[in-house]
């Protein structure tokens, strides 16, 4: 898919040259490790890995700051199925650019691509039950609450299992919202 933009960001897909930038924007954060399996990464070959798997991943984009040109973080879409127009977001904020507004800019633009442009009926996001930050943005941005799957999370810093909230948003949610807002 060809690149996106925002107000702030360039929303690309993945090079390998975007390795080192990835493993210093995110890849040692310890607070992902709340929430996010798999992190902090103990190595470079780790981000080598993940950079690998979304190389071949047409709907997995890094955000950058199209001012200073630094890596902030990135964002994905698992679209298992195309046929039934339905996709899971996921994103991830390097702990130094967290809030900042770019996880925002960054899901409004992926839900305008593939709710406008690419017809999808529903997008659906997970989100950690101690991750307020997210939850909150999902909400922001028109998501509903679809329930709460329990103890599907460990908390890697505490050992604490947490529970996952499911959300979700249709395409005539997300319209409607665009025409309130004008």
């Amino acid at each position: 898919m060809k690149p996106l933009q925002t107000d702030r960001l360039l929303i690309r897909g993945f090079s390998r040259t975007d390795i080192d930038a990835c493993y210093q924007c995110w890849g040692r954060d310890r607070t992902l490790g709340r929430y996010i399996i798999g992190y902090p990464m103990t190595d470079r070959h780790q981000m080598e890995e993940l950079v690998e798997g979304f190389l071949s991943n047409k709907d997995a984009w890094i955000l950058e700051d199209r001012t200073q040109g630094a890596v902030v973080g990135y964002i994905t879409m698992d679209v298992p199925y195309r046929q039934l127009e339905i996709g899971e977001i996921g994103y991830v904020i390097g702990e130094r650019h967290q809030n900042r507004g770019y996880a925002s800019e960054a899901v409004n633009c992926i839900l305008a691509e593939y709710f406008i442009n690419q017809g999808f009926y529903l997008i659906e996001a997970k989100c950690n039950a101690t991750n307020h930050a997210s939850l909150k943005l999902l909400q922001k941005s028109g998501f509903q609450i679809d329930g709460r799957l329990r103890g599907r999370r460990i908390d890697l810093l505490t050992g604490e299992r947490n529970d996952i909230i499911v959300a979700s948003i249709t395409q005539t949610e997300f319209r409607n919202q665009i025409y309130a807002s004008d």
